[in-house]
């Protein structure tokens, strides 16, 4: 779901809506984006991180992996994507490191320290972020949770079926 295919639904909406109170409609990134900001000092986060997207995340991970001696064993990419599919179940670092079997895991859980220590020292979050840092906000703070329970009474989201694991427990 694009930024651009969320504003072909809002001009859907405000036309079939002919000037009447417009909802609220957004992408799951977004609305992430939102509430972090709005509630950054709940999801401890600094108001005005930066948002790396995935080019800024393989450089991160290239550097890291030059740091480490590795530049030239693992391919960025690949190391980034198991990052990324551990965070769309909702897995956090310290989880991933105690359960690594493999090299190659064992690796990524060593980037994925390193990962996470660059992205809060140049205050960034990446698109995985957005959605894990969203949830774990409300999972961890009823106050938040209850006010957003009472800004929103309903919801609808397009596209239900291809939610993953943090979209499902966010909505």
């Amino acid at each position: 779901f694009t930024n651009k295919a969320a504003g072909e639904m809002r001009e859907r909406i405000r036309n079939l809506l002919k000037g009447g109170e417009m909802p609220f409609v957004s992408t799951f990134h977004s609305l992430g984006v939102r509430l972090l900001r709005e509630f950054a000092d709940s999801a401890k986060l600094p108001r005005h991180f930066v948002i790396w997207d995935r080019d800024d995340g393989i450089r991160a991970v290239k550097t890291i992996l030059k740091e480490k001696g590795l530049g030239d064993a693992f391919n960025p990419r690949a190391v980034l994507s198991a990052i990324s599919k551990e965070k769309a179940g909702v897995g956090e670092p310290e989880a991933y490191t105690s359960s690594a079997r493999t090299h190659f895991e064992r690796v990524t859980a060593n980037v994925w320290n390193a990962y996470e220590t660059m992205k809060a020292s140049e205050k960034a979050l990446d698109f995985d972020d957005l959605l894990l840092r969203t949830l774990l906000l409300l999972q961890k703070n009823a106050d938040v949770l209850s006010l957003l329970q009472d800004r929103w009474t309903y919801i609808t989201i397009d596209e239900y079926q291809d939610t993953n694991r943090p979209q499902y427990e966010i909505a």
